[in-house]
C-alpha cells in the first residue's frame, strides 16, 4: 500500500526547518540513507491548561483542579519521516494482529471499517455502543474499567525495540528505522515560549502599575515565520554553540517515554502494548467474556460473579506491570461495575472505584438502561463555550463601535458562534473534522445509541440559554476591557 501525502497532510506551523515541497518530501521519506542520517530538530513544546466545570456552584462541591497538557510537536521534515514510517509499521502491525487473532482489541488510532459502510471508520461512539450492546447481551456480568497512568510517558525504551524488531522481523534494527527509533525515544524539547523569547517574538509588551513586566507576542502571532530562524540562529540561539547564549535543549535522558502528538507516536503505544492484549483477550474469552483496549483505556466484560471479577482487577496492576516498570493503573480512574437482569432491562451497582451511576467509557456513562454524555463531556463543551464566547465577544466590540451593550448583544451573530465549538475531545471522527461540532457529535450520538440514547438530548437542552448567558456576560466583560483600555490611553496622553 503506497503512502500518499494529501494537500492536508503538508504542516505550515512555525518551526526551525523550512517548508518543502511535496516531491521533495517524498524523495526525503523513502529514501532510507537520508533517513538514516536526518538530523532531527527538537520538538517544540507548549502547555495546553484548562479549568474543569463545576456545573453548580452553590453544591458545595470544591473547584476542580486545574488541568494541563504538555503539547510537543515535531519540525516539518521530522514529522514526515515520522508519518510515513508510522505508515510503514502500520501494515506489518495490522498483518501480527490478524496473525495473533487480536484485530478487534485495539481500537484507538486504527481504521476500522463500519459494518454499513466499509468506507467509513468507526468512531468512539460505535466503540461505546458496542461495549454497552455487550453488557446488555450479557444480562448479568460485571465490567472492569481501569486506566493506565501517563501511558506514553511510561513506555519502555527496549521493550519498545525489541517489538520493532519483531514487526521487522530482524535482529537488529537497519539505520533508517534506528534514526527513527531514537529520535521518538531519547527526543529533545524546546519550550515555545523560550524559543520566541530567545528569536525575539516574544516578550516584554508593557509594564503594569506596580512595575511587573507585561509578555506577550511582539509581532502578531500570524506574522511570525513559518521558519523561525536560520541554520546559524539555530545552532547560536537555540542550541547554544561558541557559549554566547545557553542552550534551550532538554533531553529524555529517561529510559521510557515517547511524546504523545508525535505521528507515529500513536502506532507505537498500540504495538507496545500487542502481548498484553493477548493476554487479556484470553483471559476474558476463557471467562465468555470481551476485552477491548483503546490507547490507555482497558476494558473487561465478564459474565462472572463479582468476587472474580474483583480478583482480577485487583490482579490488573501487576499484569501491566509485567510490560515495563512504569506501566500503573490509575486507582482514581478505575471501577468494577455489576450489571443484573431487571424488569427494566439492567441494574447496575458499582463495586469498586468510580461510577456510581454506571460504567463510563470513551464519553459516555452506562446504567443498564440508558446512555448519557459524561460529565467531563460536558465539562469540556462548557470549557469551549467560555473560550469561544470570550474571543467572539472582544471581536464584536472592536467591529461596533459606539454601540451600546443592548444593541452589542443584539448583533452578536449566535447561530454562527453556536457553529464554532469544534471537536469534542476524544472523538476522532473519519471525514474531514472541520465539519464536526458538537452539535453533529450530539445528533449522531442519539442515532446511534437508539431510545436508549434520548437521555443525551435531555442533558443538552439547557445548552442554548446558558450558552447565551454566557455570551452576554462576555460582551459586558469586553465593554469594560475596552473602556479601560481607552481610559489608559487618555490618562497617557
Amino acid at each position: 500500500m503506497e503512502w500518499k501525502l494529501k494537500p492536508s497532510d503538508l504542516k505550515r506551523y512555525p518551526h526551525f526547518d523550512q517548508i518543502l515541497k511535496p516531491a521533495d518530501i517524498i524523495a526525503l521519506v523513502a529514501d532510507p540513507l537520508r533517513v538514516a542520517q536526518n538530523t532531527f530538530f527538537p520538538l517544540l513544546r507548549y502547555t495546553k491548561g484548562w479549568q474543569p466545570f463545576r456545573p453548580d456552584k452553590d453544591s458545595g462541591k470544591p473547584r476542580p483542579k486545574p488541568k494541563d497538557r504538555p503539547i510537543r510537536y515535531a519540525a516539518r521534515r521530522d514529522a514526515y519521516i515520522f508519518a510515513y514510517y508510522r505508515h510503514l509499521l502500520s501494515i506489518l502491525y495490522e498483518a501480527e494482529l490478524a496473525r495473533l487473532g487480536i484485530s478487534h482489541c485495539p481500537v484507538a488510532y486504527r481504521r476500522i471499517p463500519t459494518e454499513v459502510d466499509a468506507r467509513r471508520g468507526k468512531c468512539n461512539i460505535q466503540f461505546a455502543r458496542e461495549a454497552f450492546d455487550r453488557i446488555r447481551g450479557h444480562g448479568d456480568c460485571c465490567a472492569i474499567a481501569v486506566d493506565i497512568s501517563a501511558y506514553f510517558e511510561s513506555i519502555d525504551h527496549e521493550r519498545l525495540k525489541a517489538l520493532w524488531c519483531r514487526l521487522l522481523g530482524v535482529e537488529r534494527l537497519p539505520q533508517d528505522h534506528f534514526a527513527v527509533f531514537k529520535n521518538i525515544t531519547r527526543y529533545r524539547v524546546v519550550e515555545r515560549i523560550e524559543a520566541y523569547k530567545r528569536l525575539g517574538f516574544y516578550g516584554v509588551k508593557s509594564t503594569a502599575k506596580n512595575g511587573t513586566p507585561i509578555n506577550g507576542y511582539l509581532v502578531p502571532y500570524k506574522d511570525v515565520p513559518t521558519q523561525l530562524c536560520s541554520p546559524h540562529e539555530f545552532r547560536q540561539k537555540i542550541l547554544g554553540e561558541n557559549g554566547q547564549y545557553d542552550s534551550l535543549v532538554i533531553p529524555n535522558d529517561d529510559a521510557h517515554g515517547i511524546p504523545q502528538g508525535a505521528p507515529i507516536s500513536d502506532l507505537l503505544a498500540n504495538l507496545y502494548l500487542i502481548d498484553f492484549d493477548v493476554e487479556m483477550d484470553t483471559l476474558a474469552h476463557s471467562l465468555g467474556g470481551s476485552y477491548v483496549r483503546y490507547s490507555d483505556d482497558i476494558l473487561l466484560i465478564l459474565p462472572i460473579p463479582v468476587h472474580q471479577a474483583q480478583k482480577i482487577m485487583d490482579d490488573l496492576p501487576a499484569r501491566i506491570r509485567a510490560y515495563g516498570d512504569q506501566l500503573l493503573i490509575k486507582p482514581s480512574k478505575s471501577s468494577l461495575i455489576r450489571y443484573a437482569k431487571s424488569a427494566n432491562g439492567q441494574t447496575c451497582e458499582l463495586i469498586a472505584g468510580k461510577g456510581k451511576n454506571g460504567l463510563e467509557y470513551l464519553g459516555f456513562r452506562f446504567d443498564g438502561r440508558d446512555v448519557f454524555l459524561r460529565d467531563a463531556t460536558m465539562s469540556n463543551l462548557y470549557r469551549k463555550v467560555a473560550s469561544v464566547a470570550r474571543n467572539q465577544a472582544d471581536a464584536t466590540v472592536r467591529r461596533y463601535t459606539g454601540k451600546s451593550y443592548d444593541e452589542l448583544c443584539a448583533a452578536f451573530n449566535f447561530e454562527q458562534f453556536s457553529k464554532r465549538f469544534g471537536r469534542v475531545e476524544g472523538f476522532e471522527p473519519t471525514s474531514s473534522n472541520k465539519t464536526w461540532t458538537f452539535w453533529t457529535y450530539v445528533v449522531r450520538a442519539t442515532e446511534e445509541f437508539g431510545p436508549a440514547g434520548k437521555k443525551i438530548l435531555a442533558q443538552v437542552r439547557r445548552l442554548r440559554r446558558r450558552s447565551r448567558a454566557r455570551v452576554n456576560a462576555e460582551i459586558g466583560k469586553a465593554v469594560q476591557r475596552k473602556l479601560k483600555r481607552e481610559a489608559a490611553s487618555t490618562a497617557v496622553e
